[in-house]
């Protein structure tokens, strides 16, 4: 994949400068253009799919509007029985099931269900009343009344028509069985009946609707031959459809009122308005597919696609001629210098502009007058180099006689039987030389480690029994690659800030494991801490600033800085302290292991 990549781009850097200089004008042209078009006719279509949503909002407002007209005529209905004093007496008595009905209320019942049939409505099927205490009088499609049936206890409607406290309940279209078995689809609108003394529930009533009341209302709107319009209940549920053909949207539950993007099951993205009715609480919905409202829009498409075909064109065509244009000084220069490579110094770039080209000519003529010049002062700095070279190897000497010294001191320390004496210069001896003869940038962890132990002893020396020193290092880490003399300064530092400036014995404990990829190192002291202040400065030192800390004295920050320098910003050394609670210094580096090099 990184090949794929850097195949093309290295193609486009061998590329003459006038052929690079057409490929950029072709993608600053194309991409503003080409992202411009696109723009543009995404707007156009998100203006034309906001008017259709308005427009299909709209309607659906009106529809709603005609359908609850329709409702609320159906919900007065359901008031009539409190105009029946024989009927409220009928639904509050108390019925044995299968008891005969008196003559009295056979005609006032008759009379009652007349009224509600009158005017020719064909539009409903039925109408039942149920009492609380067993009274029932069912009128069913094409069927004589009924009085043996009961309140079913567990049937949704009963539960919805008591949560609304004599308000009517919408029942979702559901089928009915007459007499003689015939199926029926209705929806149903059921309230339910108190007594105007004592706020008693009695019974209840309901009214069987046909659906095609409701459908021939959905079908009087105006709708195209791709657009489904539909209504559902609170559960998202179909109700009515326009058209029993229409395949119903896959939207879950709805309520108020706005415009939604949705796909079908065909995929196609639908634009989809909805309406929810303050009346009975169904959601009517109108869906159309955004392709079929982006019909017209393939003049506008096709128009804007043409007229920036036209407008690429031409602008390539000028950065072509402008590219080669620009681009002749430079292969005139390009020419001269090849001549100057083949060791011709008598050539000369004709100047004829101010500009960048010919400040760059200009340069190119003083560049070949001074060749000899230049040969010159490269073989003088060739010289220097030798003398800072033999300069080095004198500064060697002197720590040789350093050693050779402390060699001398120990000897004659032990002759007189001074074993501290021999102690500190002995490993002051191997401190002074891993840290003057060590030129590898990278040692083992087990060699930083031994110098610190050789540090660790002078010090023990010098402070007798206060300094108390730990170390917990992992196995594996012992043969980690770390950089050298990086550990030394941060046990230098917790002994000097730290117990150092404190009152009694102190404690350093060094830890090292290995997490991931990751090599963590811990020097932790138990001395007198630094305050929250002092802390965030040293903080903002160690993330800011880029100096090594040289004559500062703060071995913190040149370690930390040593470590950027290596491996970059992700490694280095954090703190943690409070006052008079120590400090703790985690250092961290990659995980690099020691590599045997090859035997010859």
């Amino acid at each position: 994949m990184i090949n794929r990549i850097a195949n093309p781009v290295k193609a486009f850097k061998n590329q003459e400068l006038a052929r690079k200089l057409i490929l950029i004008n072709c993608v600053l042209i194309l991409v503003p253009l080409a992202a411009m078009g696109v723009y543009t006719f995404a707007s156009f279509q998100k203006a034309m799919e906001k008017n259709v949503g308005t427009y299909q909002l709209q309607t659906l407002k009106q529809v709603t509007l005609n359908i609850d007209t329709y409702m609320n005529e159906l919900d007065r209905l359901t008031l009539m029985p409190y105009s029946y004093k024989e009927v409220m007496d009928f639904i509050s008595s108390e019925r044995e099931s299968g008891q005969p009905l008196t003559l009295e209320e056979i005609d006032s019942l008759n009379r009652f269900v007349s009224s509600i049939f009158i005017n020719g409505r064909l539009d409903i099927m039925g109408v039942s009343l149920y009492g609380e205490k067993g009274a029932s009088y069912v009128v069913l499609p094409e069927s004589q009344y009924l009085t043996t049936y009961k309140l079913d206890e567990s049937a949704d409607w009963l539960k919805q028509a008591r949560s609304r406290f004599g308000q009517p309940t919408f029942i979702t279209t559901h089928e009915i069985l007459s007499t003689s078995g015939t199926a029926y689809q209705v929806f149903s609108i059921a309230r339910e009946l108190r007594s105007f003394d004592t706020g008693r529930t009695l019974g209840y009533i309901v009214i069987n609707i046909d659906p095609v009341s409701v459908r021939k209302l959905l079908q009087q709107t105006d709708t195209s031959e791709q657009e489904v319009l539909y209504i559902i209940d609170g559960q998202g549920m179909p109700v009515i459809r326009q058209d029993e053909s229409q395949p119903v949207l896959e939207l879950g539950a709805l309520s108020g009122q706005g415009v939604l993007h949705s796909y079908g099951a065909s995929k196609d993205k639908q634009l989809i308005a909805y309406v929810t009715s303050e009346v009975t609480g169904w959601t009517t919905i109108s869906g159309v597919p955004v392709k079929e409202l982006m019909k017209d829009s393939l003049v506008v498409r096709n128009s804007i696609a043409l007229a920036l075909f036209i407008c690429i064109g031409l602008a390539i065509l000028a950065s072509v001629v402008v590219a080669y244009r620009i681009t002749l000084p430079l292969r005139k220069l390009s020419r001269l210098m090849r001549k100057v490579e083949q060791g011709e110094l008598l050539v000369q770039f004709p100047v004829q502009s101010g500009d960048e080209v010919g400040r760059l000519g200009h340069s190119f003529n003083m560049m070949v007058s001074k060749l000899s010049e230049l040969g010159y002062l490269l073989y003088e700095t060739e010289i220097r180099e030798k003398d800072a070279q033999i300069a080095a190897l004198q500064f060697q000497i002197n720590p040789h006689f350093l050693y050779n010294t402390l060699g001398s001191i120990s000897m004659l320390a032990e002759v007189e039987g001074n074993r501290e004496i021999v102690t500190m210069s002995n490993n002051l001896g191997r401190l002074m030389r891993y840290s003057l003869s060590n030129h590898r940038d990278k040692v083992t962890l087990r060699d930083e480690l031994m110098h610190v132990n050789g540090y660790m002893s002078i010090q023990k020396i010098r402070y007798e029994e206060r300094i108390q020193y730990i170390e917990h290092i992992d196995n594996e880490a012992y043969d980690l690659l770390v950089i050298p003399l990086s550990i030394q300064p941060l046990v230098e530092n917790a002994i000097n800030h730290g117990i150092d400036k404190g009152v009694g014995n102190g404690s350093i404990c060094l830890r090292a494991a290995i997490h991931r990829n990751t090599l963590t190192i811990i020097v932790e002291d138990d001395g007198i801490g630094i305050d929250q202040e002092s802390l965030e400065q040293l903080r903002k030192r160690l993330k800011t600033s880029k100096e090594l800390g040289g004559q500062s004295g703060n071995g913190l920050l040149n370690v930390h800085r040593r470590i950027l320098l290596h491996y970059g910003e992700g490694y280095g050394i954090t703190l943690e302290s409070m006052p008079y609670q120590g400090l703790k210094v985690n250092m961290t580096l990659p995980v690099q292991r020691f590599v045997e090099p090859p035997t010859i």
